[in-house]
């Protein structure tokens, strides 16, 4: 009878966490919609306001001004939901030094590069079996707009939120949950929040980087810092080069095979200090796990999650 009783305490308490462990990725879900349907939604009325009562402004400044309007009521909102989730104790942290940093920034570089290709690829498969020309409109809005404002969306303002969200609010509540459970899904959810295959590769590896990263430093300057690096390489570097290239087409184009060269190169070192480093890359068994068999009803079935996928899948096929 005892052991009977013992049993039924413990499937009891097992249902318990599962309860609480949902009801937190279901929070966490519906920060990341909050955040992208109220940036949406921001950026739809300063485009209206714009278009009725400034339409003398530039192209350029309107984009810019729409981009920027995004941050200001959406972060808060998001921010206001995720402080609902309680955090976890935080494991012990290591520090950072500049050379491991250093071989960091170029695994990312190797990621970026690699997952580019693969979007790419994916997009000209797709445009070949329905017929018709697919853009990759993201790239499109970056390169008409000025470098100066690339350099505060794109290059400062992006990366301190995303990480923000991404990084420091997920992994401090849901790595009580499993480590590795936190890491993957900070980066499945990065590389979805961009909204289109183009970015998806790409900001899913890169996302797997900057949450182990943070997951083990603790420190959200890092990731920060990694981003702004890798968003410059990815953004205003390309600009710069398709600048010289349309004065001096001659260095231009030596540059620009000079990059390719360094980002091939880049894939190749990131693989070596990968299979080398190999055996630093773990991660801590949590007191609770939820079972590999509600792993997918826990995390995804749920309010807050649905809400999310959907808002995913519709910028998927809107873009």
């Amino acid at each position: 009878m005892m052991n009977v009783g013992y049993s039924g305490n413990v499937q009891a308490d097992e249902n318990g966490y599962l309860r609480m462990a949902r009801k937190c990725f279901s929070r966490v879900g519906l920060a990341c919609a909050a955040f992208f349907i109220v940036a949406a939604a921001s950026q739809l009325a300063v485009s209206l306001f714009l278009q009725l009562f400034w339409k003398q402004i530039g192209e350029q400044t309107w984009t810019f001004i729409a981009m920027l309007s995004m941050y200001p009521l959406a972060f808060p909102v998001s921010m206001l939901i995720m402080r609902t989730v309680p955090k976890g104790v935080p494991d012990r942290r290591y520090p950072m030094s500049p050379l491991r940093f250093l071989g960091i920034f170029v695994i990312c570089i190797g990621a970026m590069f690699t997952g580019n290709c693969i979007g790419q690829a994916l997009m000209a498969i797709v445009s070949l079996l329905t017929g018709r020309p697919i853009f990759n409109g993201v790239n499109e809005i970056i390169l008409g707009m000025d470098s100066w404002a690339v350099l505060l969306v794109a290059v400062i303002l992006a990366p301190i939120v995303e990480e923000t969200i991404f990084r420091k609010c997920f992994i401090d509540r849901l790595a009580p949950h499993g480590q590795l459970t936190a890491v993957l899904l900070s980066g499945g959810l990065f590389g979805l929040a961009h909204g289109n295959f183009y970015q998806f590769f790409y900001a899913f590896a890169l996302g797997l980087i900057f949450a182990y990263v943070y997951l083990r430093t603790g420190r959200v300057r890092y990731t920060i810092a990694l981003h702004m690096l890798v968003n410059f390489t990815g953004s205003i570097v390309p600009m710069a080069l398709m600048k010289i290239v349309e004065e001096h087409v001659l260095l231009g184009s030596f540059l620009a095979a000079g990059e390719m060269m360094l980002l091939c190169g880049s894939v190749v070192c990131a693989v070596i200090l990968l299979v080398v480093c190999r055996r630093d890359i773990w991660f801590s068994k949590s007191r609770r796990r939820i079972p590999a068999g509600r792993w997918l009803s826990v995390i995804f079935g749920n309010v807050g999650m649905i809400l999310f996928l959907m808002y995913c899948l519709f910028s998927f096929i809107w873009m």
